[in-house]
């Protein structure tokens, strides 16, 4: 595991951030884990952040401002250090104040690594990322290729 606060990590989430308009993120990361992928002997990392302005860590009914939950997959990719999504929801706004009113709420999710292994025996590894809700959660396996992520397999329960 590698420190969350390291300002190379916090700076590429406060990048990505942007790119999904929320222009001043507070950065929260969870974890970071370096590991290989892919079996080649290069180290990739795996950053999962979590920001729904709570202190309890709970997930909120309702979304707030500049608020997101996502796992991104960093690697060097003809010698350049890409930053990928692997899986994430991001609110620049808040959930709507009329919604609210009429006691509707959006469920964010808040997401994050659980397992790293090789699932099919093929040499490299699969992430299997949790994620849960007001009233449910969900587990996933996904696939992380050079040029894209995939989910393979998902079971989930909850209202």
């Amino acid at each position: 595991m590698t420190d969350p606060t390291q300002k190379t990590y916090v700076d590429a989430v406060r990048e990505f951030l942007r790119t999904k308009e929320i222009d001043q993120p507070k950065v929260k990361i969870d974890n970071i884990v370096r590991v290989d992928l892919e079996g080649d002997g290069e180290e990739e990392v795996l950053i999962s952040a979590t920001n729904y302005f709570r202190k309890d860590e709970s997930v909120p009914m309702r979304s707030p401002a500049a608020s997101y939950s996502m796992v991104l997959l960093r690697r060097v990719v003809a010698g350049k250090v890409e930053t990928q999504l692997i899986v994430g929801e991001f609110y620049p706004k808040a959930y709507p104040k009329a919604a609210q009113e009429e006691g509707r709420f959006d469920a964010p999710n808040a997401y994050k690594v659980i397992a790293i292994l090789d699932l099919d025996g093929d040499g490299k590894m699969e992430l299997v990322v949790g994620s849960n809700y007001y009233e449910g959660e969900e587990i996933t396996i996904y696939r992380c290729d050079p040029k894209k992520s995939e989910a393979l397999l998902s079971v989930s329960c909850g209202a």
